[in-house]
């Protein structure tokens, strides 16, 4: 009996161990170093209206894929200049979640297969106006990350690798954008 109540009592708390939830995305100037952008201010539009169906996880983020495009303009493209605008038009922010075709042999059964692929997408435009010199500029950034999670994955797993693959699609635009930036005359103050 009390070997009964003694097992009992280790598989419930068994039940109520759980993992630490995984750390957020996060955009610092720590991470991002700021440029400081010819331009008088700095304007963010955000034309994606986000699908709340399959195979779209991005609304269930926090923050949102597109607020983070945002925070990381908002945190790297400084307004240093006297006049003019840079205005960054946010077309695409989505993270995707999709089920991988599994084979149904008994040998893959047994294995810890490949389970969900995730997929971070983001695009952007970057648009500088300056009137004086009549100079312009236009920028098409591009991003995209992709990794696949295991089946044996709990849910923080998958949460985690989201937030990787949007760490790491965010650096990828902030890597496009500076070499970019870095062929515009004049946009960039030293």
């Amino acid at each position: 009996m009390l070997f009964g109540v003694l097992l009992f009592g280790v598989l419930l708390s068994g039940c109520g161990a759980t993992s630490a939830p995984p750390a957020p995305v996060t955009i610092t100037s720590e991470i991002f170093s700021p440029l400081s952008v010819n331009a008088r201010k700095l304007t963010i539009v955000e034309n994606w209206q986000m699908p709340v169906t399959a195979p779209y996880v991005g609304h269930r983020q926090t923050p949102y894929p597109s607020n983070l495009v945002s925070d990381w303009a908002s945190t790297v493209l400084v307004p240093a200049g006297g006049s003019g605008e840079l205005i960054l038009d946010i077309s695409r922010a989505a993270v995707m979640q999709e089920k991988l075709v599994r084979e149904d042999s008994l040998t893959k059964t047994l294995t810890d297969e490949q389970d969900v692929r995730i997929r971070v997408e983001l695009e952007a435009q970057l648009m500088w106006l300056q009137p004086v010199g009549d100079a312009q500029a236009r920028i098409k950034l591009s991003a995209v990350h992709s990794v696949t999670v295991a089946e044996s994955a709990t849910a923080n797993d998958v949460q985690a690798a989201i937030n990787d693959s949007l760490q790491a699609a965010l650096a990828a635009l902030d890597l496009q954008a500076r070499a970019e930036l870095s062929k515009v005359d004049n946009i960039v103050l030293q």
